[in-house]
């Protein structure tokens, strides 16, 4: 009874669908039988297998022959191959890859089993993921990034080639926790440490992005960009993390570039402030004169005031843009009775240069005239300047209220064509000046995407 027992369990072993199986004479290398799953993978049927019991080797592709070879070697030494990958060249003239390996039989010397599994799917797994690995190799490189892992539990910590070169170490020694905590500036050592410590804290779990000093070996500075992201295990609720991994950049290049851009827009803030100042003496000397009313020279003077307001925000800025409300409260701060007569709703908008330009002259014309013959000119008088972005368009209106009664002017003076023809030009869009009884009514409305 144990005898069938024993070979009832084998022989549902044998024809299990999981591994393909052969057994061999190792004298003549004859193929004694084979399981159903061996002869999918070969892609024979059982006849077929029989007839080419003799002839088991042309299974195998002959620049395999070698690597069989040495395992038959191996077998008849030790009675056993470990696994190794090769492939079988079916019928067809498919190959299909497999891994190998092989154990004699106990009290049968001449005979082995020989156990084969299908790698396919695996190999085209690898293969998916070494396409992977090679695109990121690839766009690290093009974007002059190295890589690092931090190994939180061993404190070892992995390098790249290229992050060690800007750090400036060796290539070919290991990199230690306290080999970067001594090569990063001691005065962003703080940071960077704090960074680390929101970013492996499971209740923040930070991404983080920070600039930071490396000090290379000799001496050097060199700025770096860094990426970390910690990496976590363990049940929910009592994770922690195991990992902090990331990438590192040097930006040296940019860092100096950009330096040296703050002092160029500092040199060009002093020159055109200078240049202004000596329009303006210039203008005072020019005007002072008998001949010249007393408000042609008032008028000019803050012309140039609203020119160097608008130049003080885009200069804060970058000159890339300059914020709406600000440029709005820095023009009419002269104009609006210490905060009370002129009020501002609106929310912050970018705008570009030019256009913020335009609005400081529109909105010193728009005060200029209100002051003199609009809303504030008389103590109860009100403006309300508002601005909506609705569907890309920049809605700027000027409303004034509580002044003298309002007659449509006879002419056009300077500030009209101004508002009407510049800044219509410049922004894209239309303005419109409407002379009302109760009080002026200025609208501009503008693309925004010209605006910005």
């Amino acid at each position: 009874m144990p005898d069938k027992l024993t070979d009832s369990f084998f022989r549902a072993l044998f024809n299990a669908p999981v591994l393909g199986m052969a057994v061999v004479r190792l004298d003549s290398r004859r193929i004694i039988a084979t399981n159903p799953h061996l002869r999918r993978i070969l892609g024979v049927s059982e006849a077929e297998m029989e007839a080419r019991a003799e002839r088991g080797r042309e299974f195998t592709p002959s620049e395999y022959h070698a690597l069989d070879e040495a395992a038959l070697r191996r077998l008849t030494e030790t009675g056993h191959v470990d696994p190794f990958e090769k492939e079988f060249l079916r019928p067809d003239g498919s190959r299909v890859p497999v891994r190998v390996s092989a154990s004699t039989v106990p009290d049968f010397a001449d005979r082995a089993v020989i156990f084969v599994e299908d790698i396919t799917a695996e190999r085209a797994s690898r293969g998916r993921e070494r396409a992977i690995q090679q695109r990121l190799e690839i766009a690290l490189s093009a974007a002059d990034q190295g890589v690092w892992d931090f190994d939180l539990l061993t404190r070892e910590m992995i390098y790249s080639d290229r992050a060690k070169e800007i750090y400036g170490l060796p290539l070919d020694r290991p990199v230690t926790y306290e080999t970067i905590r001594d090569a990063t500036h001691p005065d962003d050592y703080p940071f960077t440490s704090a960074q680390l410590l929101r970013s492996i804290d499971p209740a923040i779990r930070e991404r983080s992005r920070y600039e930071y000093r490396i000090v290379r070996p000799d001496g050097s500075i060199r700025w770096a960009l860094a990426f970390g992201e910690a990496v976590f295990d363990g049940p929910p609720g009592a994770e922690r993390a195991v990992r902090y991994v990331g990438t590192i950049q040097d930006v040296t290049e940019a860092k100096q570039a950009e330096r040296r851009q703050q002092l160029l827009v500092a040199e060009l803030d002093h020159r055109v402030k200078n240049t202004l100042a000596v329009v303006q003496g210039i203008a005072y000397q020019t005007l002072r004169g008998g001949d010249v009313p007393e408000a042609v020279a008032e008028a000019f003077a803050g012309r140039l005031q609203a020119l160097a307001s608008a130049h003080d925000i885009l200069v804060n800025a970058g000159f890339e843009s300059a914020d709406l409300l600000g440029l709005a409260r820095a023009v009419l701060a002269v104009h609006d009775g210490g905060g009370r007569r002129v009020h501002l709703e609106g929310e912050p908008v970018p705008i570009s240069p030019q256009l913020a330009v335009n609005l400081a002259m529109a909105f010193h014309e728009l005060a200029t005239n209100a002051v003199k013959y609009g809303a504030l000119s008389v103590p109860g008088g009100r403006v309300d300047l508002a601005w909506t972005v609705d569907g890309g368009r920049l809605n700027i209106t000027w409303r004034e209220s509580g002044g003298p009664p309002v007659a449509v002017p006879e002419g056009e003076g300077f500030g009209s064509r101004m508002i009407r023809r510049a800044l219509a030009s410049e922004s894209g869009g239309e303005v419109s000046l409407d002379f009302r009884p109760g009080g002026l009514l200025c609208r501009i409305d503008a693309p925004l995407a010209r605006a910005t």
